[in-house]
């Protein structure tokens, strides 16, 4: 397999990731979590698009312990549909991996005049509109990125989960270093690239159709799965919720469905088995990914991690799917054909 700039971005996502947690901003941060604390907001609101957006359901999921509304929503929306929630009292945390987006950057000409309380943004661009307007700017530090997301996408759900996790109240010193000793986890995960290539390539056998399912923190690996395929693939295979796809796509399930299943959090691993389970006794074909072999399910094994820090590797195996599926198709996987590296058309 040809090393390009989009598997060099892969494999750099570690070293990437690392030096991101190196420059946290923890004191900015524990001021901001101070002002939560002593309610100088009323609600937060959490945007971005594409994988800014995907990256940060779990810091969503996280934010949603706070006495007040944590907001997730897409910023194309929250353009044109939602800038009601946009007032004195609002905490908006705006992420961009460019910061120079084209929704990114028609929402904070629409603020020019009616400023949030505070603006917390994410960004790998210090020098972008979305930085140069923020209250307070975290870099996401993931130098050049070839085409689709890999080291910013990561760096983003990091930042993001660390940064929730220290404005809940959390031990984010803990989180760090769990995120830090992740990167050599991931490091040791990615150095047989090819071979875990071909592993996932003969699992697969013949695709009909195939989805990719997960729930709660395994829902940014669901989305960003679906997006990167997509584009560095050019596949039109679909991520939904387990949940989503109990209600009614159960349908589906025969011998041409191939169902891609996160095991995901604890909490309800159990209820993802089950429906995993009831898709292979309608003669579906599953690919289970777990930190541990299941007994019948074929099983793409994920890097040993921390339950708190899942949603950074569970986004591997997806990543090496797309090389799978652009080799099948005979074309490069990661390079683009109609798009550049930032979205400037609404």
């Amino acid at each position: 397999m040809a090393q390009t700039q989009y598997i060099s971005d892969i494999l750099s996502q570690p070293a990437a990731l690392r030096e991101a947690l190196n420059h946290y901003p923890a004191d900015p941060i524990a001021t901001l979590a101070k002002r939560i604390n002593q309610g100088d907001f009323k609600r937060i609101v959490l945007t971005g698009m594409g994988s800014s957006y995907n990256g940060a359901y779990p810091a969503w999921l996280k934010m949603l312990s706070l006495s007040i509304p944590t907001i997730h929503v897409n910023s194309a929306e929250l353009l044109h549909y939602g800038q009601d929630l946009i007032d004195s009292q609002t905490l908006l945390w705006i992420n961009s991996q460019s910061g120079f987006s084209v929704e990114i950057v028609k929402l904070l000409e629409s603020l020019q005049d009616r400023r949030p309380a505070f603006q917390l943004s994410m960004c790998n661009n210090p020098e972008s509109p979305l930085a140069k307007s923020a209250d307070l700017n975290v870099t996401l530090f993931a130098g050049h990125e070839a085409s689709v997301s890999t080291k910013t996408y990561i760096n983003m759900l990091a930042l993001l989960l660390l940064t929730a996790t220290q404005l809940t109240g959390g031990d984010w010193h803990k989180a760090q270093q769990t995120m830090l000793d992740t990167c050599t986890v991931m490091e040791n995960y990615l150095s047989d690239l090819q071979d875990k290539v071909h592993t996932l390539d003969t699992m697969l056998g013949q695709i009909d159709q195939m989805l990719l399912l997960g729930r709660g923190p395994s829902m940014s690996a669901v989305w960003n799965g679906s997006l990167i395929m997509k584009e560095a693939s050019k596949a039109t295979y679909e991520g939904m919720n387990v949940a989503d796809f109990r209600h009614g796509p159960m349908e589906l399930a025969c011998a041409k469905l191939t169902i891609l299943m996160f095991e995901g959090a604890a909490e309800t691993a159990k209820i993802n088995h089950d429906l995993a389970m009831d898709v292979f006794k309608y003669g579906g074909k599953v690919i289970w990914f777990s930190k541990q072999p299941d007994p019948i399910l074929p099983t793409f094994l994920l890097p040993t991690v921390e339950e708190s820090v899942t949603p950074l590797v569970e986004i591997l195996p997806i990543q090496l799917l797309t090389l799978v599926l652009a080799d099948r198709e005979g074309i490069e996987a990661g390079k683009f054909r109609h798009i550049g590296k930032v979205t400037t058309q609404e």
